[in-house]
């Protein structure tokens, strides 16, 4: 079943899933996951286009729905979290457009 979660990203990120089939089943939270291992390699790449990821993220977040905000909250941001260094909080940051920069904190301090 297309959700707006994966329609969306597959459409503006198609990059990111490559490797998936056709007719894979891939939860929200799977493809939420791949995306976050896609932006960090995005931002580790020193890429023009970091913040695409992100404004993509606030989009979906801020018109979702409570299950697709929490899966949002649980797969990408706790991914990038879980990466996070103290020197590379800042940069970050920079990087996030501002409504999504306090889901991020929290998510950090959640974790």
């Amino acid at each position: 079943m297309e959700t707006k979660i994966r329609k969306t990203l597959k459409q503006w990120f198609p990059t990111a899933f490559e490797e998936l089939p056709e007719n894979d089943n891939c939860s929200d939270y799977e493809i939420l996951c791949r995306f976050a291992k896609y932006t960090i390699s995005i931002i580790n790449e020193d890429n023009e286009t970091k913040k695409e990821p992100f404004r993509l993220i606030l989009l979906l977040y801020s018109k979702g729905s409570l299950y697709e905000k929490n899966a949002i909250e649980n797969e990408f941001l706790r991914i990038l979290a879980g990466e996070e260094k103290c020197m590379t909080l800042k940069e970050h940051l920079s990087l996030m457009p501002e409504e999504l920069k306090p889901v991020y904190l929290k998510t950090i301090l959640g974790n």
